[in-house]
């Protein structure tokens, strides 16, 4: 399976948004609505293998924002990876792990 096909997927169980990490947060469809780390919640994800080379694999991360609005985000799993993202996928999967 390659990134389009989950992400096909990822839009047929609701999560049509592209959330975007820029500087003042995570935006919605590149120019909507700006959310905090803290209003997000990974709710599933997944890693693709495009082949032999290291450099086309990534993760597609379903996310859910606390005002229901469903979207994802794909990461490479390079050493090429924005800081940001890996910041906020770090953060995200800590709190997952906490006793709520």
């Amino acid at each position: 399976m390659n990134v389009a096909e989950l992400q096909e997927q990822a839009s047929r169980k609701g999560f049509s948004h592209s959330f975007i990490v820029d500087d003042d947060g995570v935006r919605c469809d590149g120019e909507g609505k700006i959310y905090q780390a803290s209003d997000l919640k990974i709710i599933h994800s997944e890693m693709v293998g495009e082949g032999t080379d290291p450099g086309d694999d990534a993760t597609l991360y379903m996310i859910e924002a606390r005002d229901g609005a469903k979207g994802t985000m794909i990461i490479p799993s390079s050493f090429h990876t924005d800081q940001n993202k890996a910041d906020l996928i770090d953060h995200l999967r800590n709190n997952a792990k906490e006793p709520k």
